[in-house]
């Protein structure tokens, strides 16, 4: 081959070429960058909805965030309600606890005194009562001083035996 005939085949490719571009240009070419246009604004707003979607979903964890803060701060003010309440029945029931206590006191300091009137009034009568078995075995036996003396000392002994 010959450098004529390469040089023809070049020149007819590229009229070739030429005109295919011009075709495609004209026909095909408002097409396919009308589709790759309407391909990237397609993405664009995939994009965009997404970006919208991540500020709602943003805003969403802050308002539970901001939830959650409420609700514990909540829960520690109701803890500390039922601490408060708690002590203050403890109190109730500490200062019932003592009056009790007192009125128990004072119905045994009452009894108590009771008691020491009755044994009082028990002792008496047995002073009493033993002054006049006493008086009688005198009156019964002939006394003289030893004997006097004698029977004076067992009252002290009997009377120290009652007590």
């Amino acid at each position: 081959m010959d450098n004529k005939q390469i040089f023809s085949e070049i020149i007819v490719q590229i009229l070739g070429f030429l005109i295919v571009f011009a075709i495609l240009k004209q026909f095909a070419w408002k097409g396919l960058l009308g589709a790759i246009d309407a391909r990237r604004r397609k993405i664009e707003e995939g994009f965009s909805e997404i970006d919208g979607k991540k500020r709602d979903l943003e805003e969403l964890h802050r308002e539970y965030r901001s939830k959650i803060a409420n609700i514990e701060q909540e829960a520690r003010a109701k803890i500390q309600e039922a601490a408060g309440e708690g002590l203050r029945v403890a109190g109730e029931i500490q200062e019932k606890a003592r009056q009790d206590a007192e009125k128990i006191v004072e119905r045994a300091r009452v009894e108590i005194q009771q008691d020491l009137q009755k044994a009082r009034l028990e002792m008496r009568d047995e002073t009493v009562e033993v002054s006049s078995l006493m008086t009688e075995k005198i009156l019964r036996q002939k006394l003289d001083a030893k004997e006097h003396e004698r029977l004076v000392e067992q009252f002290i002994k009997e009377m120290e035996g009652v007590s």
